[in-house]
């Protein structure tokens, strides 16, 4: 199956935290009420004002103009917690009044297997 590219051009600005490789999703609006979204295809460039995408002729979405566009970023590239193996942690309290310390907690996540 050949590939399609598609240009999608909005109005303002494109989303800053929008990367390439991103999922692009397309929901369409009806008297203000927006339906389900459907999976478009992957970010492969973006500009100031419009993104190119990687478009799958069999995935039978049409982008209309007043679409509703929403984007998914890949969890296995875009991971919020740190890796590594080892930590060390020190609390201090600097003032000279009695201090308390709640709670402490972190997350751990098995990174190099």
């Amino acid at each position: 199956m050949p590939v399609t590219f598609t240009k999608i051009v909005f109005d303002s600005p494109v989303n800053p935290s929008l990367q390439v490789g991103d999922m692009v999703y397309v929901s369409s609006v009806s008297n203000g009420i927006i339906g389900t979204p459907t999976i478009t295809a992957k970010v492969v460039t973006i500009a100031s004002h419009h993104i190119l995408i990687d478009q799958d002729n069999t995935s039978g979405t049409i982008i209309n103009n007043g679409d509703y566009i929403l984007f998914a970023k890949n969890i296995q590239v875009n991971e919020s917690s740190l890796k590594g193996y080892y930590a060390d942690v020190t609390f201090e309290n600097s003032s000279n009044k009695k201090a308390e310390l709640f709670a402490v907690s972190s997350e751990v996540v098995l990174s190099s297997k």
